[in-house]
């Protein structure tokens, strides 16, 4: 079989490490066993190979620009997804891992409506509530200041936003003395199984399907990530009875319940992926997103002071949380959010789809070659790779938001939330939330010179160790034993 994988394989001329083509035990390597970074190896990888590669024996991935719109179509061609995205997930019964093209149409079609613009401007109360609450607790600082886990803290904020908006109730962690540390380090250690349910889904089973009192025996870590489980899946069945229809409109399983989906996808195991997908996508991506972008504008003073001046002309008042309104079309300040979602995007696993009725033809400019790849097969490509190619980015690994200004063509290799009609649903409800957070924060806190007043000051926080993704686990992950961004808060 190994000989055959790069001989008479239809990949067998795609470029790549041999031993790639030969066996996915390659990639379980970098993904199990170094935890995390085959990333890192696909990047070297291009560089050595080209624009096309065989990753493993069944999967090519691409790096380049001109061919996104092609891999990821917006309609015209069908487009299938792996199955095994839904093992990494945890979720195969969820929207994002849903295998067939049109399975996934009627799945998401039922959903959009609750991710339309007009739908989440209903969001921005939620958001300025949760938000108020937040900044009550840094307010309520000794006078020294306090110290604070950033990515947990947003954490907290996130996860109370997403499950109140989508589900109508929320685990209120903006209330826990511990901004729900203890839930967050069990999603944490959920995510870090990711590579392990992919490969041997029959893990993905055993944790997801375990007794509670059984997993604090074997996987003490997991036990709270289980109790929340158990808390979706209740919260569904509680919509899908409620005799209330405001209820039920209040929440995403509205738009399923109604819809002419067959009953068979309005089960409470199916819904309850779909509310656990949207819980964990709502909280550690926007977290890590948020963190890594107020981190860059203190780290660049310069960048604070300017995107602090462009706000303020916009909201004089500084003791108000702008509507999105007021922000959304602040140029260096959506710049620098642009900015920090090619850095330090919230989703960073590799973005696997397939072909499955039409072959698909690459011509590789740079060595002259083509290469085909017969329907069905899985192809992909990755943000930490094509966003950060010095090929199409100066300086690839700075933050220098004037780029988006000065280049708005640079969107083309710009892949944050994927592309095409399978691309991210709730990135409008990202952008919104992230960009409102922001906005307050830069308003009412200056960077920390010794002064009075409100003012944050970056604590014991290094670049390449705390805030770059070190390992990819779906989401990314800093470096082992990394706290991630800390700040003294002070008021």
């Amino acid at each position: 079989m190994a000989t055959a994988r790069i001989t008479f394989h239809p990949l067998a001329n795609i470029p790549g490490p041999k031993l790639a083509a030969i066996t996915y035990w390659y990639e379980i390597y970098y993904e199990i066993f170094l935890g995390g970074q085959y990333f890192k190896r696909i990047r070297k990888m291009h560089q050595i190979y080209g624009p096309v590669i065989r990753i493993n024996p069944g999967e090519v991935h691409f790096n380049d620009q001109d061919f996104i719109d092609t891999l990821y179509p917006a309609g015209g061609r069908k487009t299938g997804k792996p199955i095994l995205v839904g093992r990494r997930t945890g979720t195969p019964n969820s929207i994002v891992a849903t295998i067939d093209h049109h399975q996934h149409r009627l799945r998401r079609n039922s959903i959009n409506g609750f991710f339309s613009n007009a739908s989440i401007r209903r969001l921005e109360p939620i958001i300025k509530e949760k938000l108020e609450k937040m900044l009550e607790r840094w307010a309520d600082v000794p006078k020294d200041g306090k110290v604070f886990r950033m990515h947990t803290v947003f954490k907290a904020y996130a996860s109370d936003v997403v499950t109140t908006y989508a589900f109508g109730d929320s685990f209120n962690f903006l209330d826990d003395q511990d901004w729900g540390h203890a839930y967050f380090s069990s999603t944490d250690k959920y995510f870090s199984l990711t590579h392990v349910f992919g490969h041997f889904p029959i893990t993905m089973s055993i944790v997801n399907n375990i007794p509670t009192w059984l997993l604090k025996l074997f996987i003490p870590n997991l036990e709270e990530m289980s109790s929340k489980q158990t808390w979706w899946i209740d919260r569904v069945r509680k919509i899908r009875n409620s005799p209330n229809p405001d209820e039920i409109k209040s929440t995403i399983f509205e738009g399923i319940l109604s819809s002419s989906l067959p009953p068979e996808e309005k089960t409470d195991a199916r819904m309850a992926h779909d509310a656990q997908l949207i819980g964990l996508a709502g909280e550690g991506t926007t977290a890590y997103t948020l963190s890594s972008t107020l981190f860059e504008l203190l780290a660049h003073p310069q960048d604070f002071q300017k995107v602090k001046q462009e706000i303020s002309e916009a909201v004089p008042d500084q003791n108000t949380i702008p509507s999105y309104a007021d922000i959304e079309n602040l140029p260096y300040f959506n710049a620098v959010i642009q900015e920090s979602l090619r850095l330090h995007p919230g989703v960073m696993s590799r973005m696997a789809r397939t072909s499955p009725e039409q072959e698909i033809v690459y011509h590789d400019k740079e060595y002259d070659a083509t290469y085909t790849l017969p329907a069905g097969t899985w192809y992909s490509m990755s943000t930490h790779v094509t966003q950060l190619d010095n090929r199409y980015w100066e300086d690839p690994l700075g933050f220098h938001p004037q780029r988006w200004i000065d280049n708005p063509k640079s969107s083309r290799a710009f892949i944050a939330f994927s592309r095409g009609s399978r691309n991210c649903v709730g990135q409008n409800f990202a952008r919104r939330e992230m960009s409102m957070v922001l906005a307050t924060i830069i308003s009412r806190y200056d960077i920390y010179r010794g002064q009075e007043g409100r003012t944050l000051e970056v604590v014991d926080t290094v670049r390449d160790r705390d805030i770059v993704a070190n390992s990819e686990m779906i989401i990314p992950m800093p470096a082992k034993g990394s706290y991630g961004l800390r700040l003294r808060i002070r008021n």
